[in-house]
């Protein structure tokens, strides 16, 4: 595709660009917005990894943009504040309870081991991170 069909079809796809952005991505003077990258990784028919140049996601926000989610819509998703989530990204590490950690291991469609070789959190067993919580003592199951 040439740079104009791509910045057409992006604007079809509802991200508001002209040309001068795709140029400016092709010579690497400016990177897209996630927006961007979603709306270009679905005109171009790839994953939003290969237009990062990233062979297998390693990272938390990695997997988060390979999936395409916002940190937003993913806080959102697992029932997370957006400002924690994001900390989780920047930090390398993971705060969420277990039903948290059990939808973004659903949602980022990894494992609880890919998951650890993300992120540290001391003191924490992730074989049993997607497992449901424990009844509360005194509670019926």
């Amino acid at each position: 595709m040439s740079p104009q069909q791509v910045a057409e079809q992006m604007n079809a796809c509802g991200a508001s660009i002209d040309i001068s952005h795709v140029h400016a991505w092709e010579f690497g003077d400016y990177h897209p917005t996630e927006q961007e990258l979603f709306a270009l990784a679905d005109v171009l028919w790839c994953r939003t990894t290969d237009l990062m140049g990233i062979d297998e996601p390693r990272t938390l926000m990695e997997h988060r943009l390979e999936r395409q989610f916002t940190t937003a819509r993913l806080a959102h998703s697992i029932g997370m504040d957006t400002a924690q989530y994001e900390q989780a990204e920047e930090r390398s590490l993971w705060t969420g309870d277990a039903q948290q950690t059990a939808a973004l291991l659903r949602l980022l469609n990894v494992s609880p081991l890919q998951l650890a070789q993300m992120i540290d959190q001391p003191g924490r067993s992730w074989s049993d991170a997607s497992a449901p919580p424990e009844p509360s003592p005194g509670r019926l199951a």
